[in-house]
């Protein structure tokens, strides 16, 4: 995509929160499912139960593992050498607030902006980010560690430390080699700890289309399938958010593991690209995976990503773009600078509504397939009640408000994550 289409198009290749206007008309809100659910899968929507004392809301939330699937913090440990283990104002995570908000687990998102690293530049930073994410872990060796499994996780929560795993978002993350090149670069990946891929970002690439450009009417490609294959033998999970919905449905078919949305949302409640139909929800149900609700305002409601678009249109991005179209650096700097900027300027979204899309994945897909991730420092603001990795809590409180039962909400907040990685994990141990 060329910087002159538009400024909201040229951002959907900067950031993760931004991207091209959805076109079409919203989906219908599907009507509840009467169908009996698949043979092995759960019920459609979670069991109600008695209001939960605040007490008792606070002990579940620090006696469960969380689990969070989408941060975009990274683009900080390597542009700014930051370090998560000392307050970070003017970001969403850090390790001291991960602790506040219960956070136990956090994947961190190596994503490179292909408008600003084409081609086989796009592998040379993707590489830098996970060099930065190991001097990160280093400085921090006493508090934080990288987790591989569903069982470093728990014994990190045992030991009382924070862990972090790594999620590649976008196969072009691979860079332009040959296709056994970007095999052995997937296997790389793997071996220096990326536990998911997600096919796509809001480009499409050699993999497959993308719900973000002109791809969005495209499906997994004969190499995307060959990927797809490798990461089963690997154990890393196949990572459908930002996909079309062909390859969607493409991917589902071809993972003989389940696969994970790991920052997608409901579309019958905003027919947003990037959010999720309701038979997308049942197949990933029947895939025996999960869907991860994203917190973007964006994402959640209609009328804040009309306003968010109608903003950037008139906030001069495009020039901005220009103006540091020979430093990719400052370029990603100015500009999400400029979109914090736009986003405070706008009505909050309530956090409320994030549980509104939890609650709708439930129904759907049901409780054992829905799980958080929230895309922090990858949206320029959170929702009123949920604006940074200290506010956790919120989710555990009103999910039991709505009469989730303890054990639901559970699996809601990590359980249902570990148990994504642990299938993974035996679908390589079959391979070997």
């Amino acid at each position: 995509m060329r910087l002159e289409t538009s400024a909201v198009a040229a951002l959907s290749l900067l950031f993760p929160a931004c991207h091209p206007a959805s076109g079409g008309a919203p989906s219908p809100v599907l009507a509840t499912d009467t169908r009996a659910p698949a043979a092995g899968a759960s019920s459609p929507g979670p069991p109600t139960s008695a209001p939960t004392a605040p007490e008792d809301a606070t002990r579940l939330h620090e006696s469960a593992i969380v689990i969070d699937t989408h941060d975009d913090v990274t683009q900080r440990l390597v542009a700014d050498g930051a370090d998560l283990g000392v307050p970070l104002p003017d970001a969403q995570t850090d390790i001291p607030r991960m602790r506040a908000g219960g956070l136990d687990a956090e994947f961190l998102s190596v994503w490179v902006a292909p408008m600003l690293y084409p081609g086989e530049k796009a592998y040379a930073r993707s590489v830098e980010e996970f060099d930065a994410i190991d001097r990160m872990l280093a400085r921090n060796e006493r508090s934080a560690v990288l987790a591989r499994s569903a069982g470093d996780v728990r014994a990190a929560a045992a030991a009382g430390k924070t862990a972090f795993l790594i999620g590649v978002e976008g196969g072009h993350s691979l860079g332009d080699a040959s296709d056994e090149e970007l095999l052995r670069r997937l296997r790389l990946f793997y071996d220096r700890g990326a536990r998911y891929m997600t096919l796509t970002w809001s480009n499409s690439n050699r993999l497959g289309g993308s719900s973000g450009d002109s791809g969005k009417d495209e499906g997994l490609t004969p190499f995307g399938e060959r990927v797809v294959r490798s990461m089963n033998d690997l154990g890393m999970i196949v990572d459908v958010s930002h996909v079309s919905d062909r390859t969607f449905a493409d991917a589902v078919r071809q993972s003989r593991a389940p696969v994970l949305a790991s920052h997608s949302s409901a579309r019958a409640l905003f027919a947003h690209p990037r959010n999720m139909t309701d038979d997308m929800l049942r197949a990933v149900r029947d895939n025996g995976g999960a869907v991860c609700v994203n917190f973007g305002p964006e994402f959640l409601d209609e009328a804040y990503d009309t306003a968010w678009k109608a903003a950037q249109n008139d906030a001069g991005i495009g020039a901005l773009v220009k103006a540091h179209a020979g430093d990719s650096a400052a370029a990603q700097k100015a500009i999400w600078e400029k979109l914090v900027t736009i986003a405070k300027t706008l009505p909050k979204v309530p956090a409320t509504r994030v549980v509104d899309h939890i609650e709708h994945v439930a129904k759907v897909a049901g409780v054992e397939h829905t799980c958080l991730g929230s895309d922090f420092d990858g949206i320029p603001t959170g929702p009123a009640g949920l604006e940074d990795v200290s506010k956790f809590p919120f989710v555990t409180r009103e999910l039991l408000a709505r009469g989730f039962t303890p054990d639901d909400v559970r699996k809601i907040l990590g359980e249902n994550v570990l148990r994504v990685l642990e299938q993974n994990d035996r679908g390589r141990a079959r391979a070997e």
